[in-house]
């Protein structure tokens, strides 16, 4: 079992990247048609020992369209190269750990305001517009997020899209929930 956060060459990178490269390919799926483009999907995990939500990024997988969009924004290195191992508590992630079980947490851009403690405040990758994120359960305790981002606004896909983070981020049975259960060692905290 690995510890979180654990280092960026670690073998549990691509574990997690194979995971999340599935779930932005059914976002994809759920999103098209629409006015809508998923740009990433990432994980933040618990970090081992904590007993307060204490994220960890330990996965980030961007769709192509969107890496051409972060360089034609000048930044040549994705989030992922960045933020892997980033600890920073977002009141993004604490509102994850406050909600029930089944419940997604959206974010709009145009009325939300980004939390002003965020080491990438005013860095514009993708010009994200939206996010949606949901608490990842491992037995009936919460021990990270599940996140997906859009550029223009996916809300008439929504049960589309809870249905795919569901899937993934609280069956027992997903492949993501099963990877994390063999091979991290995270901090569980009660969900509300």
């Amino acid at each position: 079992m690995s510890h979180i956060p654990f280092p960026r060459n670690h073998p549990n990178f691509p574990g997690v990247d194979n995971q999340l490269n599935a779930v932005l390919n059914q976002i994809r799926a759920a999103v098209a048609g629409s006015a809508s483009q998923a740009l990433w999907v990432s994980c933040r995990l618990n970090r081992t020992g904590a007993t307060v939500p204490s994220p960890v990024f330990v996965g980030w997988i961007e769709d192509p369209a969107a890496r051409n969009l972060r360089t034609t924004n000048h930044h040549q290195h994705a989030p992922a190269d960045t933020r892997i191992n980033d600890t920073h508590v977002s009141s993004l992630y604490k509102k994850c750990f406050a909600v029930r079980p089944g419940e997604v947490v959206k974010r709009d851009w145009s009325a939300d305001k980004a939390d002003p403690t965020s080491q990438e405040l005013g860095k514009i990758y993708y010009g994200e517009t939206h996010r949606r994120s949901m608490p990842i359960v491992l037995g009936n305790q919460y021990v990270g997020t599940l996140n997906v981002a859009f550029k223009g606004d996916p809300t008439a896909k929504d049960p589309e899209i809870k249905q795919v983070l569901e899937d993934w981020a609280q069956k027992p049975t997903s492949a993501l929930i099963t990877h994390i259960q063999h091979q991290c060692e995270v901090s569980k905290l009660p969900c509300p």
